[in-house]
């Protein structure tokens, strides 16, 4: 009978360790941006790196946190590889970061493991503030000024993807007509 508690228990810890606290926070946070170097430094910690050099420059970036033992980013990678097919040609990117951090190695593994088609990073890029993970999976919206405009909390689908995208940019274009009044 302790076993069946325990394991309840552990259970409860996951589910709540996957789910974020609101799913409706947003939250913009200004990263301390090295403009001139950022997008060849962010070349450099990208897994597997076959990405040509200007892949990054003037281009949104689309960060998924995922972690191996979280179940609702596992149900999202399907959505997550069809949006990075779609948008291969555009001018939004998509990139996964391992919230355990893991190794290189254990990466590689993971990746093929879990079926992700997108790039992964294998740290966080210094060129972005690393925001507050309040839960798994989230999805991080960054400007192609490097700054974290959104965190989208909670699986995404390729829909919520492109509003999320759509609503970020919208917010960037409002902030650029009051500075510009």
């Amino acid at each position: 009978m302790n076993a069946v508690k325990y394991a309840l228990i552990i259970a409860c810890f996951f589910l709540v360790a996957c789910n974020p606290l609101s799913n409706t926070e947003t939250q913009t946070v200004e990263a301390n941006v090295d403009k001139s170097s950022g997008d060849a430094a962010l070349k450099d910690i990208v897994l597997n790196n076959d990405i040509p050099k200007d892949y990054w420059a003037g281009q949104w970036r689309v960060i998924n946190i995922w972690a191996e033992w979280c179940k609702p980013c596992w149900q999202e990678i399907p959505e997550l590889n069809e949006f990075f097919v779609t948008q291969k040609n555009t001018q939004i990117k998509l990139l996964g970061f391992n919230f355990d951090e893991l190794e290189s190695a254990e990466l590689v593994m993971l990746k093929e493991k879990m079926s992700i088609q997108f790039p992964i990073l294998n740290q966080w890029p210094e060129v972005w503030t690393k925001p507050d993970i309040k839960g798994l999976p989230a999805t991080v919206i960054i400007s192609p000024d490097n700054l974290i405009i959104d965190i989208l909390w909670g699986p995404q689908t390729v829909a919520s993807l492109d509003k999320g995208i759509a609503d970020a940019k919208g917010v960037v274009e409002n902030s650029l007509k009051e500075g510009d009044e």
